[in-house]
């Protein structure tokens, strides 16, 4: 298993750390890059930076694109997908009322 820290960025302020957790497949990453996105998705623009243990990046995805990412998502049972559907619909709702 590998650790992998999960930063927080926003220009002008310190990074974040969001999350460190032991993966033992690497190509889950990316899903854990988007499901912090969608719990920080309003904080305006900001970056998430995944490095490993030796402190390299091995991802560094604006929390707009991982978003974005969410909404592309071929698979109709998704998780993150639902989720981000259910707050869109929330969210329309509310505008209407």
């Amino acid at each position: 298993m590998s650790e992998f820290r999960f930063e927080i960025i926003r220009q002008g302020d310190a990074s974040v750390i969001a999350r460190v957790l032991r993966l033992s497949d690497e190509r889950t990453i990316w899903c854990q890059v988007e499901a912090l996105a969608l719990r920080i998705q309003n904080m305006g623009c900001a970056f998430i930076r995944v490095t490993n243990s030796e402190g390299e990046t091995v991802v560094q995805a604006g929390v707009a694109t991982a978003v974005a990412s969410i909404e592309k998502c071929p698979c109709s049972a998704c998780p993150l997908k639902i989720k981000l559907e259910r707050r869109a619909s929330a969210a329309r709702l509310r505008a209407i009322a």
